[in-house]
């Protein structure tokens, strides 16, 4: 059944994956489908393997009534001749410099199949270290840095996530909640692969419980600014080469829109402004700063010469 779980027609240079699911629960600002598909349009990514038919024929129903076919698997005809097996889509993307992309389809059902599908790739691609993204809606306020919280793998992991403005995630402690489905792999991980390095990165997207006057959300639907908060963490974490400034970019437009959507709602209805100086005021989040290492000979220069000036006399 191994051979049946996952198909990888090359194995590249692994040191970090990132991973991302479409049509999953924990999508908020289209975080957890949205950046992994960024990522393999702005880095030219290539497929190189996707989990196997075990997969498909074990973890998703084949449809839901009332929805159409949101949740059957792709098919496709050519003069009508089916030109493709039926499919889920669970990928692998080679994004170069040792990033391995991970772009799939949350699991119904066996949660079992489906993680031993992802960490055997892990194990063929050399035990890189993971990553998941994932995303919540609420009222964060859009001038503000998003809110990334985490929950990880590995206990000696701490030290280091210690740098990088992270929330330590508590959810579950204190009253019963279902797990993402990058929850529920950190959760294998630590009790089944002791040996892999998972973190799950979740940010909150704003959106906040109310409507404009056209009946739609006042929100963010695809959060760049969450992406940004993210891959600057990352970035800094694996020195990945990557080039942000698009996104903050993207980030800061539709942060700016939003700002304007709440200023005008706040304008004409109190209980909207209320929720949105409240929500400003309760914001929790944890900043993340890059600091950049100094070159050991660089920084002996430096305190020479701030050595030399302090040494200079007085000439008042």
């Amino acid at each position: 059944m191994a051979d049946e779980l996952l198909n990888l027609g090359s194995k590249p240079e692994a040191r970090i994956l990132i991973a991302g699911w479409r049509r999953q629960w924990s999508d908020g600002g289209e975080i957890s489908s949205g950046l992994p598909r960024y990522l393999i349009s702005k880095l030219g990514a290539s497929q190189f393997g996707e989990m196997g038919q075990e997969v498909s024929k074990h973890c998703y129903p084949f449809q839901v009534p009332g929805t159409h076919d949101t949740y059957r698997p792709r098919v496709a005809y050519s003069d009508g001749l089916p030109s493709q097996p039926m499919t889920r889509r669970n990928r692998f993307y080679d994004a170069g410099n040792g990033v391995i992309i991970f772009l799939g389809q949350e699991p119904w059902f066996r949660i079992d199949v489906y993680a031993d599908a992802f960490f055997q790739a892990v194990r063929e691609l050399g035990t890189p270290k993971i990553v998941a993204v994932e995303g919540y809606n609420g009222a964060a306020p859009p001038e503000m840095e998003r809110s990334v919280s985490c929950i990880y793998s590995r206990a000696d992991m701490k030290e280091n996530l210690d740098q990088y403005g992270l929330r330590y995630s508590n959810y579950g402690s204190q009253s019963r909640n279902g797990p993402t489905i990058a929850m529920a792999l950190v959760t294998l991980a630590h009790f089944e692969h002791p040996e892999l390095e998972m973190l799950r990165m979740g940010a909150m997207a704003p959106m906040y419980p109310f409507l404009t006057a056209s009946n739609d959300p006042v929100g963010i639907s695809r959060d760049h600014r969450a992406f940004y908060d993210i891959m600057r963490r990352l970035k800094a974490m694996y020195d990945l080469d990557v080039d942000l400034s698009e996104l903050l970019a993207l980030g800061e437009a539709e942060s700016q829109e939003l700002m304007e959507t709440l200023d005008k709602i706040a304008q004409t209805n109190s209980q909207a402004k209320e929720l949105i100086e409240r929500a400003k005021a309760d914001f929790n989040y944890t900043p993340f700063e890059t600091t950049f290492s100094l070159d050991p000979a660089l920084d002996r220069t430096l305190e020479d010469i701030l050595r030399n000036a302090s040494d200079q006399p007085d000439e008042n």
